[in-house]
């Protein structure tokens, strides 16, 4: 399986570049400010892409989950996957994610706070994933 990451994500004097296809903070039923960290792309055994679009949130501790739980539908269905098929990727999976501040992909910060779902595709529709 190979791996390729997307860095999007700059922290310079308020700088920041986004993805093809992510032009701007993309906006979310909760109404909170996000940025995109990074889309982690990972090609599948069967030819398939299982996607991770990693997003930052500065005041995702003080929203709380049950405020942000419909931006995750909201950012598969409107930005992850037409912007993955739109790259002519055969989509497997999606992880979204929101942190509170930046945090390595695999590393841990007991002071972040983060929140994870996945989704399947099936004809071409996010399907929610239970952990």
């Amino acid at each position: 399986m190979s791996v390729v990451r997307i860095s999007v994500f700059v922290a310079l004097f308020g700088a920041a570049t986004t993805a093809a296809g992510q032009e701007g903070a993309p906006t979310v039923p909760s109404g909170l400010d996000l940025s995109l960290q990074e889309v982690i792309l990972e090609n599948l055994p069967d030819g398939k892409v299982q996607a991770r679009y990693r997003y930052l949130a500065p005041d995702l501790a003080d929203a709380g989950y049950d405020r942000v739980a419909g931006d995750f539908p909201a950012l598969c269905d409107q930005y992850a996957l037409p912007e993955l098929t739109g790259q002519g990727h055969d989509v497997a999976h999606i992880i979204l994610s929101m942190s509170d501040r930046p945090v390595v992909f695999g590393d841990s910060d007991p002071e972040a706070v983060q929140f994870f779902e996945a989704f399947s595709v099936t004809d071409a529709t996010c399907v929610w994933e239970a952990f």
